[in-house]
């Protein structure tokens, strides 16, 4: 057996293992957990992030809250997210809405559970879709496993029919995705587009960073060329200024194309973009579950560079 490791995958196996149960207690205990979280996440309530949100708005940045809840297994799971969600679109909306401007709440679909029971996720998804509606929030829901792709897809292909604001996360690494690029581009589907991080196998994944970027570019192109909504969630700079071009040559102006950042990540970057035209969100993460999204976070290109920043009180 060989034992040559590539090393994103190398990376992803030593993160799985700082947030395995019997260490989590630990890792939550630790200094570079407590600085990252103060970094990265807004707080542990919806307060904090309709404050962050109203703080970013300030700088020409839109928020997308994100309750970072767990996994729904059940009903009373479920109950928990739409409760949660509703909740925050209220809080959010008198706060950063107005005009064109519209704030966005993101969820994960795990937390809506359609791989356990379709109809009970499509009515959750359906109620906080009219709350958003009724507030002028819109709903944007992460890519989820590789596993549950096409129940998210018949989910979110449900939902458009009553809310076309919806946006479903598309992750460019993965083999699929220049297929779903398409068909939801065909469909007219609002479509946020993320790189993705390590971890998922090559049988269904790009693991060379260069077929990766490629990957990206060609689904963000297909994307652009049918004129629907389009979301650029990445921070890597060798993907942020083709989709500039791009952009260009489909014939959008600066806030024809979003882009999408993290909190606390490359803040000067997300002003500049800001200051130049472009339409810029920010994600805003607030609750219990915080580890779990540092973990996600540190799994990307660059997010162990961040979290060294973090350690050495660079901004």
């Amino acid at each position: 057996m060989s034992l040559r490791w590539h090393p994103d995958r190398l990376r992803t196996r030593v993160l799985d293992a700082l947030v395995a149960p019997q260490r989590s207690d630990a890792v939550a205990r630790s200094r570079v957990a407590g600085a990252a979280r103060e970094r990265f996440v807004s707080g542990d309530s919806i307060d904090e992030a309709v404050v962050t949100a109203a703080r970013l708005r300030r700088t020409n940045r839109l928020a997308a809250i994100h309750p970072l809840l767990p996994e729904a297994t059940d009903a009373a799971g479920v109950e928990v997210t739409v409760s949660e969600a509703v909740t925050a679109i209220e809080r959010v909306a008198p706060v950063t809405s107005g005009g064109d401007y519209r704030s966005e709440i993101y969820l994960a679909p795990e937390q809506l559970a359609p791989g356990v029971d379709p109809g009970p996720a499509a009515d959750a998804l359906h109620r906080v879709c009219v709350a958003g509606d009724d507030h002028r929030v819109d709903v944007t829901l992460r890519s989820g496993p590789h596993d549950d792709i096409d129940a998210l897809l018949d989910l979110v292909r449900g939902a458009r029919q009553e809310h076309p604001r919806l946006t479903t996360s598309l992750v460019a690494r993965r083999h699929r995705s220049e297929a779903d690029a398409l068909a939801l581009a065909s469909s007219g589907a609002r479509v946020r587009l993320v790189r993705g991080g390590a971890g998922e196998p090559r049988s269904i994944a790009w693991e060379d960073p260069h077929e990766v970027d490629s990957a990206f570019a060609r689904c963000l192109a297909t994307l652009l060329g049918s004129g629907v909504h389009t979301v650029v969630a990445t921070h890597e700079p060798t993907l942020l200024d083709p989709a500039d071009g791009l952009a260009d040559q489909s014939g959008r102006g600066p806030e024809g194309l979003e882009y999408q950042f993290f909190l606390g990540a490359d803040s000067d970057l997300q002003l500049r973009t800001a200051d130049a035209g472009h339409r810029v969100r920010v994600l805003v993460p607030y609750g219990p579950g915080w580890l779990e999204h540092l973990h996600d976070l540190a799994r990307r290109p660059s997010g162990v560079r961040r979290l060294l920043e973090t350690l050495s009180h660079r901004a």
